[in-house]
């Protein structure tokens, strides 16, 4: 495997005689024991199970050295209350003092190390990555949690109680589930480490209840001994140090001919003073606290880079950031204070690799988002690795100005990206992550409590159905089913577009289908917060949907439900109501919101009646069409024979990722391009315009030519990509969310695809044909818009989108003699996503591809 840094290498559960195999999914192996003397191979293989409490008596005591560290005493103490609650017994905790000895029988919790007499040899593998080692193991009477560090020893307590049935999946009590149970053994033999050296993903927003977040992350194993400083730094190193500043402006950024220093102002770094005095402000804060594991130079957030001719001498932004960066953790670890870490994130205009080496010590955590330069993350990741740095993660899974709570809209409750992605990072070197997210348990709870057991052992992300498994048995017992119906809604369901109302209605009627089953009170009371979510997206949607004064009276239904709930932590109600406010001009909250706020407690009655009405007031979609699925082997359009028509329109220009679909003819080897990059000056910093083309006949499946070459300086060029096949091309661009205007030559055909899982990407209003198969009864499919109108085969209007209450699915018949013809979307906004007829459009017969059993059948 590969190594991160000399300190900090790969973190995995050691690998020894498998013993014991347990929900949680994690490595387990035996702890090596050659020295004793008083056990045989057999009990190596088995552990010895110990009985910690029986008809409502301890068994033993949960024992800990006197003088421990606070952390230690704090997590014994714990461990004692939750066999407690769990087996109605009252367990002690005793002081291990001379002459007593940790092998009298007990739980004993501490430092390898630091207790003395354990009955077996403690012989942990060699550390590589994280410092945080612990093992459980069980003796004839005792019992060991025995950890590295403090850290380490927390995360042994609570690893103990998860294999006992215990879980804390959200923040509240009501997402605590302690078994119960009054005769409690355990026999367990296995040593642990994390996979991820930090685990603060996710990690609650900046005014999210502290308390509550800290119980929940130490209560699934994210507590960590090393500490891992990333944050803007340079505001922080300016307030420390302002009298220097003051007396030197020459130290800040030159912007346009001026020294700028701001609340976000940058750095002038090729000024040795300017770099002396961070690294000597790094040396101070180091000698101040000589156990801390790092610190961070990140810059400030937003522009504003130096301007000046030895700046732009030193190389790219990311050149400037990393000099600095390399040159503090060459200081700091030349201090005999062990090893140091610099932090720094790659992120907006320093996300681009550097051109010169990273330090070994300094982490890089490769932000997923607002990256610049055209890179996908997949590039910084390999880019940042290949300069020596050591990786880290900086992802985003719930921004609520991006998710405003809603399901199926953030990372954090995709459950196809977490497992994809962790797993990826893991293998491609990161070791430290963390993530911005928000307060929204309603929508991505099951979500956040999966990715902490992922980050521990990544091999989890492989066992997923099995965790979920676990949350919907131990969360839900006889409603299991309906909420995992409730639950792939919400975080699996991701490839079928649902309208808004579909979705409510379907998480309404689910609830209620758990209600029926369940008579357990603690389940009853999660289905209720469930409730409460679905009820504010239900008022959500008609907010949405409202204009004028009755969409300002929607609003405040919204916000007057989120702050009545905002105990069950299921939405963001500081970001809804104090901060974000939905970024919504057509909306206002009083400057004296006290009249909104209530914190009544919701009522049974409320909650039965906020459903029942939930489910009467919004049905969900029932398709009256069969969808069909065809090849995406395609030929033209021109090979039915049918007659021309008036040409369509769309325009060409767009954002992001964009595809195409071309014929080359046996004479034909190139596709010309008219590009012009940049279209929004604002964004020229998003890279060069990436095209590739591919064809099916390639065997390799990579593309056939690609080009660079077109930067975003809003000046038209052209593009020239060849192939050494004839026949069907699918046609690739990427400018990294500027908008590019992209033109192909009149005599090539241009085919649009557009099918739920894969949607069209057009811009502005468009005209385009697709073609309706002989004996088909219905045009069938999703828009995301009510604009525009569909046209038959006769060029009449056969269907108004603007009738539509709300953006959802379509059904229109096809009118006798009107199959086996074009039909048109006319004047239209958004997207249309076929599911009847093949889902190609395009603006003309001669531009059109097709399915080639289509075309074959109806000649």
């Amino acid at each position: 495997m590969t190594e991160a840094t000399p300190g900090l290498r790969n973190a995995r559960c050691t690998t020894g005689l498998l013993i014991l195999c347990v929900l949680c999914g994690t490595s387990t192996a035996l702890v090596q024991t050659a020295g004793a003397q008083n056990e045989t191979p057999h009990s190596q293989a088995t552990p010895n199970e110990v009985v910690l409490a029986s008809a409502g008596q301890a068994k033993i005591p949960v024992r800990v050295r006197e003088h421990a560290d606070p952390q230690i005493v704090e997590a014994a103490t714990e461990l004692a209350e939750q066999l407690s609650r769990i087996s109605g017994a009252s367990f002690r905790v005793e002081t291990i003092t001379p002459p007593a000895t940790a092998n009298t029988p007990g739980i004993v919790v501490g430092l390898v190390g630091d207790v003395q007499d354990v009955p077996f040899d403690v012989t942990l593998p060699a550390q590589s990555g994280s410092p945080d080692q612990y093992l459980l193991r069980t003796t004839a009477d005792g019992l060991y949690l025995l950890g590295t560090t403090a850290e380490a020893v927390q995360c042994a307590v609570w690893d103990l109680l998860h294999r006992l049935g215990y879980r804390q999946y959200f923040l509240t009590d009501t997402w605590e589930v302690v078994p119960q149970t009054s005769h409690l053994t355990v026999a367990v033999n296995v040593v642990e480490q994390p996979d991820f050296v930090t685990r603060q993903a996710p990690r609650g927003a900046p005014w999210s209840d502290t308390q509550l977040w800290n119980r929940w992350r130490k209560r699934n194993r994210m507590n960590a001994s090393f500490s891992l400083s990333t944050g803007h730094a340079y505001g922080g190193i300016v307030r420390r140090n302002r009298e220097t500043f003051e007396q030197h402006p020459e130290y800040f950024a030159l912007v346009d001919g001026q020294r700028r220093n701001g609340a976000n102002a940058k750095f002038c770094i090729s000024n040795a003073g300017l770099r002396e005095l961070v690294v000597a402000d790094a040396v101070r804060q180091i000698k101040a606290d000589p156990q801390r594991d790092s610190l961070s130079v990140d810059p400030s957030d937003g522009g504003g880079w130096c301007e000046c001719q030895a700046c732009a001498a030193m190389g790219s932004v990311s050149d400037r950031a990393v000099t600095l960066a390399n040159e503090t953790a060459t200081a700091i670890n030349s201090l005999g204070a062990g090893e140091k870490y610099v932090g720094m994130y790659a992120y907006n205009d320093h996300s681009p690799p550097p051109s010169i080496e990273v330090h070994p010590h300094v982490v890089i955590s490769v932000a997923t988002a607002f990256i610049r330069g055209g890179y996908s993350v997949e590039e910084l990741v390999s880019g940042w690795q290949r300069q020596g740095a050591t990786l880290g993660i900086r992802d985003y899974h719930d921004v609520f100005a991006w998710s405003h709570d809603l399901p199926r809209k953030a990372r954090g409750g995709n459950l196809d990206y977490l497992t994809r992605t962790v797993a990826y990072f893991y293998d491609h070197g990161a070791r430290f992550m963390n993530s911005e997210n928000m307060d929204s348990w309603g929508a991505n709870g099951l979500g956040y409590w999966l990715t902490p057991q992922m980050l521990w052992d990544v091999d989890n992300t492989q066992r997923v159905d099995t965790l979920v498994d676990d949350f919907l048995d131990r969360a839900f017992g006889a409603a299991r089913k309906p909420m995992g119906e409730f639950y792939r809604l919400l975080n699996r369901d991701h490839d079928a577009v649902r309208s808004h109302q579909d979705v409510v209605a379907r998480m309404y009627r689910r609830l209620a289908e758990a209600r029926e089953l369940n008579e357990d009170a603690a389940v009853d009371a999660r289905l209720d917060d469930l409730i409460l979510y679905t009820r504010y997206l239900e008022l959500y949607g008609q907010y949405r949907s409202a204009d004028g004064p009755p969409r300002q009276q929607a609003f405040e239904q919204v916000w007057r439900h989120a702050y009545r709930m905002r105990d069950r932590m299921m939405l963001s109600t500081v970001a809804l109501c104090d901060r974000d406010r939905f970024r919504d001009s057509r909306v206002q909250v009083p400057e004296d919101p006290s009249d909104w706020q209530s914190s009544e407690p919701f009522t049974a009655a409320e909650i039965a009646e906020i459903l029942s009405a939930g489910i009467a007031a919004n049905e969900p979609t029932v398709l009256d069409f069969a969808a069909k699925r065809y090849s995406e082997d395609l030929v033209p359009a021109s090979g039915l024979g049918l007659s021309p028509v008036p040409p369509g329109r769309y325009d060409p220009r767009g954002r992001g990722r964009q595809q195409v679909f071309t014929w080359l003819a046996e004479d034909q080897r190139e596709v010309r391009l008219d590009v012009t990059g940049g279209l929004i000056a604002h964004y020229r910093d998003r890279g060069n315009v990436r095209f590739w083309l591919y064809s099916p006949k390639e065997a390799t499946l990579e593309a056939v030519d690609e080009d660079r070459s077109v930067p975003p300086d809003g000046q038209p060029r052209q593009v020239v990509l060849s192939s050494p096949y004839s026949g069907l091309h699918r046609l690739e661009w990427n400018d990294g969310s500027d908008m590019t205007r992209v033109v192909l030559p009149k005599d090539l055909p241009v085919t649009i695809r557009s099918t739920l899982e894969d949607p069209m990407r057009l811009s502005g209003r468009w005209d385009l044909y697709f073609y309706v198969p002989r004996g088909t009864k219905v045009v069938g499919g999703y828009t995301d818009s009510t604009r525009g109108r569909l046209l038959g085969g006769d060029n009449q209007v056969v269907f108004d989108f603007g009738t539509m209450p709300a953006a959802g699915y379509f059904s229109v018949p096809v009118p006798e003699g009107q199959d086996r013809s074009f039909w048109k979307f006319s004047n239209s906004r958004g997207r249309r996503m076929l599911m009847t007829v093949p889902p190609y459009l395009a603006p003309s017969v001669e531009s059109l591809l097709l399915p080639r059993e289509v075309v074959q059948a109806d000649r």
